[in-house]
C-alpha cells in the first residue's frame, strides 16, 4: 500500500500529522502510484489533485476543499470518503464508476463524470454551479441528476430513448443541453420547459430544428403548445410528448 505519508507537497513533507491540519493553498499529489489517501489534510484552502494513481477508493480525502478536486484516471468503483463541499470543479472521469453515491453536496464550479460505467446519476449533486457533464456512461435515465446547473448540460454518448419528465429532473440551467450519440426516439419536448436551456443538440435534425427555433421565444406554456403543433404537423407525434 501507497499512502500519502513521507511525500514532500508544495515544499511540505506529509507526516502522520498532517491529516488533522489545515492546508492553506493547493496540494497535488498526481502521479505517484497511490493506493490510498491516507494522510491527506482534513481541509484544503485551494485545489487538491489526486489524479493518475491507484485509487480505488476516496477514503483519507479531505472532508472540505476551497478550490478545484479531481480525482480522474484512478480506478474508483465509489466516491465514499469524497469532499462534502468543492468551492471549485469536481471531476472524478475516467474511473470506473457505477454510482455517484458519495458525492459532494455542495459544487460551485463544474462537474464531471464523464468516461465511467455510470448506471444511475444518483448521489449528484442538486445544484452544481457550472457545467455538468456526464457523457459517455450507460444511462438510459437523468433521475437523480441535479435540478440546477449554472451551466451547459452534457448527457452525449449514452442510452437514452426519451427524455420523458425531463423538466420535474432539470429545473433550470444556463446554456446547451448537449444529448448526441443517443438513441433518443420520443419524449423531448420538456426541455422547453427547462429554465434557461438555450439551444438542445441530439441526433433527429429536423426535431433540433424544430426545438432551437422554439427555445428562442418567450419561456411559457405557449411555447411549449406552438412547438407540440409544428411537430405534430410534421408527423412527429412521439416526440412531441412531455
Amino acid at each position: 500500500m501507497k499512502n500519502l505519508i513521507g511525500l514532500t507537497i508544495e515544499g511540505k513533507k506529509i507526516t502522520e500529522k498532517t491529516k488533522s491540519d489545515t492546508w492553506p493553498g493547493d496540494f497535488n499529489c498526481s502521479y505517484n502510484q497511490l493506493t490510498t489517501l491516507e494522510g491527506a489534510p482534513a481541509s484544503v484552502g485551494g485545489y487538491f489533485y489526486c489524479s493518475y494513481n491507484q485509487l480505488t477508493s476516496l477514503e483519507g480525502a479531505p472532508s472540505s476543499v476551497g478550490g478545484d478536486f479531481y480525482c480522474t484516471h484512478n480506478n474508483l468503483t465509489s466516491l465514499e470518503g469524497a469532499p462534502s463541499s468543492v468551492g471549485g470543479y469536481f471531476s472524478c472521469s475516467n474511473n470506473k464508476l457505477t454510482s455517484l453515491e458519495g458525492a459532494p453536496t455542495s459544487v460551485g464550479g463544474d462537474f464531471y463524470c464523464f468516461n465511467n460505467q455510470l448506471t444511475s446519476l444518483e448521489g449528484a449533486p442538486t445544484s452544481i454551479g457550472g457545467y455538468f457533464s456526464c457523457s459517455n456512461n450507460q444511462l438510459t435515465s437523468l433521475e437523480g441528476a441535479p435540478s440546477s446547473v449554472g451551466g451547459d448540460f452534457g448527457c452525449g454518448n449514452n442510452k437514452f430513448t426519451s427524455l420523458t419528465g425531463i423538466h420535474k429532473i432539470l429545473k433550470q440551467m444556463n446554456g446547451t443541453f448537449y444529448a448526441d450519440d443517443n438513441p433518443i426516439k420520443s419524449n423531448v419536448i420538456g426541455l422547453l420547459l427547462v429554465k434557461g436551456c438555450k439551444e438542445v443538440k441530439f441526433g433527429n435534425k429536423q426535431v433540433m430544428e424544430i426545438m432551437n427555433r422554439h427555445l428562442k421565444s418567450p419561456f411559457g406554456n405557449k411555447r411549449v403548445i406552438e412547438c407540440q403543433s409544428e411537430m405534430l404537423d410534421a408527423g412527429l407525434e412521439e416526440w412531441a410528448e412531455l
